[in-house]
């Protein structure tokens, strides 16, 4: 009897005359090492980052270690050099990887009733699921236990490597239990115990849309567009369009959003983590289009075309799928401005706040005091508290007005104490999204340095020298990046929307060997 090696239903199935054994889809592998088995299984908890799921892989060289690891255990086992590897359609691109690296191996596919274009939809799908699933359920295990937001990566780790079995439990009881142990930043051992169920409204989305089953590329990008809803969602709102896309930019290191001021259309923008570059397009039909993009510049200029007043179909949303590894598990909306002399801007922004968890109100410094100012504040304080939102403001600008830094939070915390008896002054941020974007691009070197250089807006206080033009070097990218303290808001994200001494509101930033921008926002 032949020994038959068989990838079906997320587990490894071997078939010979010593009988028949299941291997779990996992393997360790690090330093290259690697290891499977069932040890591996139990050890996910312990060491999530090193471990992956063979029907998920897409690195070549994990893969081949696999199987080797793989060929070594069946010799050794059961003495038998020569076997066959039956895979499903979604994995036939390991056929050559393994033919070529274990030439003794027979390889075939079981293509069954499926074309294999069915397959690969199919198999995107499930990946879709199992991503979504698993950051909804990273999220709420953080906000459940109360545990830090840099504990998201190790987390989704976890649960990723089980979604399979979570989505299988959810399927046949209409819940599924998370119990597993993680260490957490202090060294401390946190249990996580909970149980999500299907009655969740964002959970019963992404299962019944896996059970429903693309059955075209169409029917995919459609689902595709609701999987990240479960993700944390932080809507930017403030008067008119006031620099919005500016500290969004800065946000995420990148000029993914033009930062052109003039507001032409009432669109929500969605900039959601993914390990993709995608960006899909909502009509008013609920028809969705997908686009792929290879960097900022064609997602701006596609933005442009897509967007843009001459369009021949304006959406109604976009959502651009972007790699934002700082804040995973976060999308960030940008939702037009409120006080529009445009009432679909103001009704639009207004549906920004619905679909989101926390709200940040980005205010202009030199607004402060005018007539109207206060009762902007209050009737955004009357909608987020009506709909519990947990909600900060953002002072930007703070370069051009870092001489008046105390004068202004002084007269903003009047505003808000009479307004808001809750208010507490972490909820307060002073930021320059401008000093931002540009510290996180020269430092990622997605900027050259003379044309920094060349940006007269941009100087340097340095042991209380100003420095600008060729004066100015590339490290000073931390310069920007801490008088910006973009780190600051990047955090109180990053935590939820929770206080801790991170989000702490320093007002000594020009000690920090100051940087100082002409305009800016």
């Amino acid at each position: 009897m032949e020994l038959t090696v068989t990838f079906c239903d997320n587990k490894i199935t071997i078939s010979g005359e010593n009988g028949v054994v299941v291997l779990p889809p996992y393997f360790y592998f690090f330093q290259q090492r690697v290891l499977i088995g069932k040890q591996v299984e139990r050890s996910l908890d312990l060491f999530p980052q090193y471990i992956f799921h063979i029907f998920t892989e897409t690195n070549d060289k994990r893969v081949l270690a696999f199987f080797n690891e793989l060929n070594h255990y069946i010799v050794k086992k059961d003495g038998v050099h020569t076997f066959c590897i039956e895979l499903p359609v979604s994995l036939t691109h390991f056929q050559p990887l393994i033919k070529g690296e274990l030439p003794h191996v027979e390889v075939i596919v079981n293509q069954n009733n499926h074309t294999r274009k069915n397959y690969e939809i199919e198999a995107e799908m499930e990946k879709h699921v199992y991503k979504a699933l698993a950051t909804v359920m990273t999220n709420q295990i953080i906000g459940t236990h109360r545990l830090s937001g840099r504990l998201y990566e190790k987390i989704y780790q976890i649960v990723r490597l089980r979604a399979n079995a979570y989505l299988e439990e959810l399927l046949k009881r209409g819940n599924a239990k998370l119990n597993f142990k993680l260490v957490d930043e202090q060294l401390a051992l946190q249990v996580i115990d909970m149980e999500v169920n299907i009655q969740q409204p964002v959970i019963n989305k992404i299962v019944s849309r896996y059970q429903k089953t693309a059955k075209s590329e169409k029917q995919l990008v459609q689902s595709q567009y609701e999987m990240y809803d479960g993700n944390f969602k932080v809507t930017f709102i403030s008067p008119f369009s006031f620099g919005k896309s500016t500290l969004i930019n800065g946000l995420l290191g990148e000029k993914l959003l033009s930062m052109d001021i003039r507001a032409e259309t009432a669109i929500i923008t969605k900039v959601t983590c993914a390990d993709e570059n995608v960006l899909l397009v909502k009509y008013q039909n609920q028809r969705v289009e997908q686009y792929h993009y290879e960097c900022p510049i064609e997602l701006r200029e596609k933005l442009k075309e897509l967007t843009g007043v001459r369009s021949v179909e304006l959406p109604t949303e976009v959502q651009i799928f972007y790699k934002m590894s700082h804040l995973p598990g976060v999308t960030i909306i940008d939702a037009p401005g409120l006080n529009s002399r445009h009432a679909d801007h103001n009704e639009i922004a207004l549906q920004a706040l619905e679909m989101c968890d926390l709200v940040v109100f980005l205010i202009n410094p030199a607004h402060i005091g005018e007539a109207n100012f206060s009762e902007q504040i209050k009737d955004f304080l009357t909608v987020v508290k009506q709909k519990k939102l947990k909600y900060a403001f953002a002072l930007s600008k703070m370069d051009i007005y870092n001489d008046d830094l105390e004068v202004i939070k002084d007269e903003m915390e009047i505003v808000l104490k009479d307004l808001d008896p809750s208010y507490s002054p972490k909820q307060l941020f002073f930021i320059s999204g401008y000093f931002g974007l540009y510290g996180k691009l020269l430092r990622d070197d997605k900027v050259e340095l003379n044309e920094v250089q060349k940006n007269r807006s941009i100087f340097v206080i340095e042991n209380d020298e100003i420095l600008s033009g060729r004066e100015i070097e590339s490290y000073h990218s931390q310069f920007l990046l801490d008088f910006s303290q973009l780190e600051r808001l990047e955090n109180f994200i990053q935590e939820r929307g929770e206080f801790n001494a991170s989000n702490e509101l320093h007002m000594d930033c020009r000690k920090q060997e100051a940087v100082g921008v002409a305009s800016g926002t």
